[in-house]
């Protein structure tokens, strides 16, 4: 239930924010919302998160949409099994966002006909960092950074923590083949006594 509320909270949040700021800025416009850290710039992109693949839109439409049936699918499946909620969460958020961009990218329609074509569909961008020449970005873009950052945290730990699940099993095995061959032994030897 937890992963579902997830990725409903980043899709609602990342359209009411692309809402606000379609609505109350002109394209282009930009102000500075955090001193010298972070402005916020409308901008609007036909291509996937920070414009990449500009152009070939169909292309990353078909990839992202595969990539959020694979996802929602996994995320079934740990639900059910109730486990790995960590993992849950973090591809809840990758989800949220995958699906918040696939929204605009089928309603939002350009306000810049003459760069993207009449009637083209487009991403809204606006959180630009002050302090370095970075790609403008949105709250979706966001949430699948960090969604990704917390999957690979998750399947490093996991990784780690199955190490040493494996480890500590050769250990055991280990420790259990030196107790029957001292069990064999003593036996052994308590025959030959019995002989004697």
């Amino acid at each position: 239930m937890i992963p579902f509320l997830v990725a409903a909270a980043v899709i609602i949040l990342d359209q009411i924010s692309k809402y606000i700021i379609s609505t109350n800025m002109d394209i282009n416009a930009s102000f500075n919302l955090v001193p010298h850290i972070i402005n916020i710039t409308y901008i609007e992109n036909a291509g996937a998160g920070w414009g990449i693949l500009e152009g070939h839109r169909w292309v990353f439409m078909i990839l992202s949409s595969v990539a959020l049936v694979l996802m929602a699918a996994v995320i079934i499946y740990l639900v059910k099994k109730k486990s790995h909620m960590f993992l849950q969460v973090s591809l809840a958020m990758m989800f949220g966002g995958g699906v918040g961009n696939m929204i605009d990218r089928f309603s939002n329609v350009t306000v810049q006909p003459g760069r993207f074509g009449e009637g083209a569909k487009v991403v809204v961008d606006f959180i630009e960092f002050a302090f370095f020449k970075f790609p403008v970005f949105n709250l979706a873009d966001t949430f699948i950074c960090i969604g990704s950052a917390l999957f690979c945290i998750c399947i490093f730990t996991n990784r780690m923590s199955l190490f040493r699940d494996i480890k500590n099993k050769e250990k055991n095995e280990g420790n259990n083949e030196e107790n029957i061959d001292e069990i064999k032994a003593e036996s052994e030897e308590s025959e030959e006594t019995e002989i004697l």
